[in-house]
């Protein structure tokens, strides 16, 4: 019996340290990456193309380097969540103020194929009621949802730089589909794509709204409240 138990927490115990590795590598490959954007932002502004205009080039790079921040202190957050074990903190600060009872029962498609990402949305939505199905790809998402039948999905967030088939093509695949909710079924672009051109081009596309990375609750709650 008690051999049996020590076996058991052994395997508890290699299961722990595996996730801790893993988060320790994953924590890397993704700061060092972010931290290069920074840096090539700061050398941007000092380069100005001769056939550019100095103010459009500067509101370009002042627009990548707060991105490139935002999205920094959200992986630096996520990454302490996980490494002091505090889970509940993933949820975000300052969300209990955002009523997300809209999500509750949700059935909702993410199509993404960061597997960060996809962590990220999925526990954003499970933690608040909804009931969540991850694509790895836009072919992935098209092929799943003509598969399906009438109302297993109530809205489907769509990344849009994916290899292969992105997300404006995936997008267009479902709107010219066959299935009966393919021209109703509401679609949301989930990309850190966010100047004015890059929502229009979603909306044209066939999207019905948008979402700007680094992703948080309010930012759904109200792009699906917009949509719903």
């Amino acid at each position: 019996m008690f051999g049996i138990g020590k076996k058991k927490d052994d395997k508890n115990s290699d299961k722990i340290e595996e996730e801790r590795r893993f988060v320790s590598e994953l924590s890397y490959n993704v700061r060092n990456p972010l931290n290069t954007i920074c840096g090539i932002t700061e050398i941007t502004k000092k380069v100005i193309m001769n056939d550019c205009d100095k103010d459009t080039l500067l509101s370009y790079v002042d627009i990548l380097g707060d991105a490139a921040t935002e999205l920094q202190q959200t992986i630096d957050h996520f990454f302490e969540c996980f490494e002091t074990g505090n889970y509940a903190a993933l949820h975000g600060t300052n969300t209990g103020e955002v009523d997300s009872s809209i999500l509750n029962n949700l059935r909702v498609m993410v199509v993404e194929d960061s597997s960060v990402s996809q962590l990220i949305a999925k526990e954003m939505l499970e933690s608040r009621g909804s009931i969540v199905t991850v694509c790895d790809s836009g072919k992935e998402g098209v092929d799943l949802f003509n598969k399906s039948v009438t109302g297993t999905y109530d809205v489907i967030l769509m990344d849009i730089n994916m290899p292969g088939m992105d997300g404006y093509e995936a997008t267009d695949a479902i709107r010219n589909g066959s299935h009966p909710q393919a021209k109703s079924i509401p679609i949301i672009a989930m990309t850190a794509e966010a100047l004015p051109d890059d929502i229009q081009t979603a909306l044209r596309t066939g999207m019905n709204g948008h979402i700007s990375k680094p992703i948080n609750v309010e930012k759904i709650v109200s792009a699906i409240k917009g949509v719903l």
